[in-house]
């Protein structure tokens, strides 16, 4: 089962629904976040969405949308789907800290043939990220950021590593109305590329898939749209809309090229409650 990632696990939480969604959340006049109750504030965002059963997927299922940010105390606790990161400096300019990311494995699949590879465990990656945002950058109560973030597995599923490069704007309009645009690239290690795209000799004898020696590098590029409204002060609605296209040997690889396909799209539609 293939639930859903940020495209570069960096910017969707801030931009695509985030503590800025409604007026309970604003600027304050230095930028930053400013909590009316003077504690703890945020947002969380459910519903359902669609995504490609397993990375490379032409079959899609039903997962939750999940969607929070929790500001206080000079931190943001971010979540979006199994990607948690925590923001250590939580205010306009250079951002950095943790991030977490849980992949579950493959098996149990749709294509009979992908099916019959060996399983793949569910992997558990760590690591960080930096960005930089900018705000009132056009407008008002807009953002704009730029970010990197590596992750590499700890328990052994892949023993690899991921880089994401990325960049996202969002802005208000129409009072209610909050539109964010996500774009980014993902650069996935040799190890990460052979465990979920390469087919050894024993594998394409089962699968009858040609045997595929993956290699890494640029494995996907990335483009996001997100609409949030704003229904009363504090509950709202926000719609997500992911294209994901794999690029290099991931999109090459059988278990895609023959089986699957390199165009990925995750869509959802959530209701956000703000406190």
């Amino acid at each position: 089962m293939q639930q859903h990632h940020a495209p570069f696990r960096l910017l969707l939480p801030a931009l695509a629904g985030g503590a800025m969604l409604f007026p309970a959340a604003t600027l304050a006049q230095d930028g930053q976040p400013e909590d009316s109750d003077g504690g703890v504030s945020g947002f969380i965002a459910l519903g359902p969405a669609l995504s490609p059963e397993y990375e490379g997927a032409s079959d899609y299922e039903a997962v939750p949308l999940i969607i929070s940010r929790i500001e206080g105390y000079g931190l943001g606790l971010e979540i979006d789907g199994l990607d948690a990161r925590l923001n250590l400096r939580n205010r306009p300019g250079l951002q950095f800290g943790p991030s977490f990311t849980y992949r579950p494995g493959r098996d149990d699949v749709s294509s009979n043939a992908v099916d019959r590879l060996s399983e793949i465990d569910d992997a558990i990656e760590l690591g960080g990220f930096l960005r930089y945002q900018f705000v009132e950058v056009l407008r008002p109560q807009d953002e704009l950021e730029l970010g990197i973030e590596v992750l590499a597995d700890v328990t052994g599923t892949h023993d690899g590593l991921t880089v994401g490069l990325g960049g996202g704007y969002a802005t208000f309009f129409a009072e209610r109305w909050r539109f964010g645009f996500d774009a980014g690239l993902t650069f996935a290690s040799d190890d990460y590329a052979e465990t979920y795209f390469g087919i050894d000799g024993a594998d394409s004898a089962r699968s009858g898939l040609s045997a595929f020696d993956a290699e890494g590098g640029l494995k996907d590029v990335v483009a996001e749209v997100s609409l949030g409204y704003a229904i009363s002060e504090r509950w709202g609605v926000v719609g997500r809309l992911e294209y994901t296209r794999l690029v290099g040997d991931a999109a090459d690889s059988p278990v895609v090229d023959d089986e699957g396909s390199p165009d990925q799209v995750f869509a959802g539609l959530a209701v956000s409650f703000s406190f």
